[in-house]
């Protein structure tokens, strides 16, 4: 049996929590860090929350 990965579905803007984590239910932000541990902390934290990165506009590769 194949096992068909799908990206998370999120229904706003990440671009304010660029450099960040972010805690994902529903296909909503709920809450922002500077780290996964500070959000997993959090009391509101529930297990199938989605924690993710988002990447920072700046980090990425360049060719010049």
């Amino acid at each position: 049996m194949a096992v068909i990965h799908q990206e998370p579905e999120v229904c706003e803007d990440l671009t304010p929590y660029a450099g960040s984590w972010v805690a994902i239910r529903d296909s909503k932000v709920l809450a922002s860090a500077l780290d996964s541990v500070e959000l997993r902390d959090r009391p509101d934290h529930r297990e199938d929350d989605l924690l993710m990165p988002v990447p920072d506009g700046a980090a990425g590769v360049f060719v010049l």
